[in-house]
């Protein structure tokens, strides 16, 4: 734990501290019945398969259908069942996950397994108090008004897990504390409301029989096969890219170097300028992919040792162009598609492929461009050595107002200086 920044450590010891609290004052109020521990047990065997096969969205977040299995705890046996869902099923699932980090020593095992457990019992409490709040009751239900106190309950839970977890990541990795809700709420939407829907489902056909929550529950997996499918499919479309921008490297060993230096230099210079994370993520997308479209550039031009004729400058002004057509209609590049196609725009409006002038060229092009022209100055081409550093900032600052926004480039400048 001493690797988390100071206000991390605080608050990873309020997490803990609020969870052990819950737990110590809730769950002594369980009746622990022979119907009561019945359920318990299905719960939690449910909670442990699905935080097993959670599936990592973006960056050190994590989904699963395992909320909608905790929602129904709260509505079957209230804040105690939900509590001791978690300790048993989430619990044992956090130690089967991070038992690589166990081996490593017992201080990062139990900062990560101790925060994750904590939050999800502080879920549970804030979700079982709203649904008391609301007058929630335990099934059977009779009419629909009962409902409400459900998707309450339900949309409690997962604000409160979603905020916890953002919390965390924004003070070990400076990312928005909204960024996380945001991409839930845009990307999974119709997965989060199928879950509610299951969860109050399960709910209702409890009292028939405590088996058929695990019949109905078997849905919850088809979910969580769309999640994972929907991961999957993102991490495929970046590895294809990733695999596409390696041929080019192979082809223009320049350019593989280029384009992971240039998505550096671009996100650092987005996140000076106080972006939002998902343009940030976007920028450093499109940074490393802006040159694909020299995919389709012959060897005998992208190769070629001395000056380029008019015909064949024109063949290499297609590129951006081809990149944009390349990422066209692709969800995991959606925003990226503009930033590649005008990455060789000027400011003045003698630049490529539609002459775009000033504002009317897209920020995170420009953005892009500063970047991309910094490291082209800072390293070596065929035709010239690296220029030094005071030399580099000197051209930049010849470029500004002319190639490049003169606003990025006194900001890029800061940064780097």
């Amino acid at each position: 734990m001493n690797q988390l920044p100071r206000r991390a450590r605080l608050y990873w010891g309020l997490v803990v501290g609020a969870g052990l609290a819950c737990l110590a004052l809730l769950v002594p109020r369980a009746p622990f019945t022979k119907e009561f521990v019945g359920i318990w047990l299905i719960l939690a065997a449910l909670d442990f398969f699905s935080e097993i096969y959670e599936v990592e969205l973006v960056f050190r977040r994590s989904t699963s259908t395992a909320m909608a299995i905790c929602a129904v705890a709260v509505y079957i046996g209230g804040i105690p069942l939900g509590i001791l869902t978690v300790v048993l099923g989430s619990l044992a699932a956090e130690v089967v996950l991070r038992w690589e980090k166990l081996k490593r020593g017992p201080r990062q095992f139990l900062t990560y397994v101790g925060f994750n457990v904590a939050q999800l019992v502080i879920s549970v409490a804030v979700a079982g108090l709203v649904f008391h709040a609301l007058g929630g009751t335990s099934p059977p239900y009779t009419g629909w008004t009962q409902f409400i106190p459900l998707l309450a309950t339900f949309l409690a839970y997962v604000i409160v897990n979603t905020s916890l977890v953002a919390t965390i990541i924004h003070l070990t990795e400076g990312v928005q504390l909204t960024y996380l809700l945001r991409f839930d709420l845009r990307h999974l939407h119709v997965q989060l409301l199928t879950l509610g829907v299951l969860a109050i489902l399960m709910a209702i056909v409890y009292p028939l029989s405590p088996w058929y929550v695990l019949l109905v529950g078997s849905p919850l997996m088809v979910v969580q096969i769309s999640i994972r499918s929907y991961a999957r499919l993102r991490e495929q479309a970046k590895e294809a890219f990733e695999r596409i921008g390696r041929i080019v490297g192979e082809r223009d060993p320049y350019t593989g170097t280029h384009s992971a230096d240039v998505a550096e230099l671009t996100v650092r210079l987005a996140r000076a300028l106080r972006l939002p994370d998902e343009v940030v993520e976007q920028l450093g997308a499109a940074a490393r992919v802006h040159d694909l479209g020299k995919i389709a550039v012959p060897d005998s031009i992208l190769l070629k040792p001395g000056e380029l004729t008019e015909d064949e400058w024109a063949v290499i002004k297609r590129h951006p162009v081809t990149g944009a057509e390349i990422l066209q209609g692709l969800e995991i590049y959606e925003g990226v598609v503009d930033i590649v196609r005008h990455e060789h725009e000027h400011w003045n409006g003698g630049g490529y492929p539609d002459g775009l002038v000033g504002e009317k060229i897209p920020l995170g092009s420009r953005i892009l461009a500063v970047a991309d022209v910094w490291n082209a100055l800072t390293t070596d081409r065929p035709y010239r050595p690296a220029h030094a550093a005071e030399e580099a900032r000197r051209i930049l600052n010849e470029m500004a107002g002319k190639v490049l926004d003169p606003k990025l480039v006194e900001a890029f400048l800061t940064i780097m200086s």
